[in-house]
């Protein structure tokens, strides 16, 4: 029988997600052990997709939003001859065409999809329109009303070629960036048909492919409280690019009660912004910077 532990594990776990399972249902799995605490992830990957999926336990669901803003890199194949209506290898095809661009032409492609670009999402996306998902209404024969949007690609390229049909490529692209319509994309500029065949996640933000664990293995861990803690990751590792302040006992007091403190360490006219506060090793606030004083404006419960 699996234990489950109330309330003992704060922190970040660095989950593979294999295909055929999706974002929801790793939650899901992951509810099972940390029965007593809340779990979120950032980033969804499609079913279909594999790879990293950052899972936030406990406190650690208040730093979501700051991992949303970090960049993701993907490993992706394309295929020509077939478009779909997914834009990936699990939907209807749309059209066929034996035409295959030249790696020139690709290339010429890639150089212009750098930077800020607008991109419009696949119809078969979790987006929501008047409250309802847009690939569910897509499933129910509808047209879902989605808008364009601007994303950032920092930098995009073609790895290698498979066989005569199938490409390998890579990003690295800011967030609301849909690897699915790159590929439509790709094919609308270049007159032909493809679709995405595979899509794996290697980077988001600090979590990468190193000391990453399967929903199995961590299930192997449940049995042991120090062996599962042990590969949690701190709270504040999404907050690696924000500012750490140490403050004293009471200056946490006060923080923690929701009151602001002087901030004495930097040139208040110069310094503005993000910090988040630590006392004893243990992070106590995400605050704002203003006028000299720092406020909470996230206070963890540790």
């Amino acid at each position: 029988m699996s234990q489950s532990f109330k309330n003992e594990v704060n922190g970040w776990i660095n989950i593979y997600k294999h295909e055929n399972i999706s974002s929801a249902g790793i939650i899901r799995e992951l509810k099972n052990i940390f029965k007593e605490s809340k779990i979120g992830h950032a980033g969804t990957l499609d079913p279909m997709a594999t790879g990293i999926l950052p899972i936030a336990i406990g406190e650690a669901t208040k730093t979501v939003q700051y991992l949303h803003e970090k960049n993701k890199t993907y490993i992706f194949n394309i295929i020509f001859g077939e478009s779909t209506d997914t834009d990936d290898r699990t939907g209807n095809i749309q059209k066929t065409s034996d035409r295959v661009p030249s790696s020139q032409s690709i290339n010429q492609f890639l150089t212009q999809y750098t930077g800020v670009i607008e991109q419009m999402p696949p119809i078969y996306s979790a987006k929501k329109i008047n409250g309802q998902r847009a690939y569910a209404i897509a499933r129910n024969g509808g047209i879902p009303s989605l808008k364009a949007k601007l994303v950032q690609i920092d930098k995009i390229k073609k790895i290698k070629k498979i066989n005569e049909k199938e490409f390998v490529f890579s990003v690295t692209c800011g967030t609301g960036t849909y690897v699915r319509s790159i590929a439509r994309d790709l094919g609308n500029a270049l007159d032909v048909c493809c679709h995405v065949s595979k899509i794996d996640r290697i980077e988001y933000g600090p979590f990468n492919l190193k000391n990453i664990l399967s929903i199995d293995r961590l299930m192997q861990l449940n049995h042991d409280i120090d062996s599962l803690r042990s590969i949690v990751k701190p709270i504040d590792t999404v907050l690696d690019d924000i500012l750490a302040v140490n403050v004293s006992n009471h200056e946490a007091f006060k923080l923690k009660n929701g009151l602001s403190i002087n901030y004495k360490n930097l040139d208040a006219k110069t310094i503005s912004g993000k910090v988040y506060t630590i006392y004893s090793g243990q992070i106590i606030a995400i605050c704002n910077i203003d006028d000299g004083l720092i406020k909470p404006v996230r206070v963890f419960n540790l």
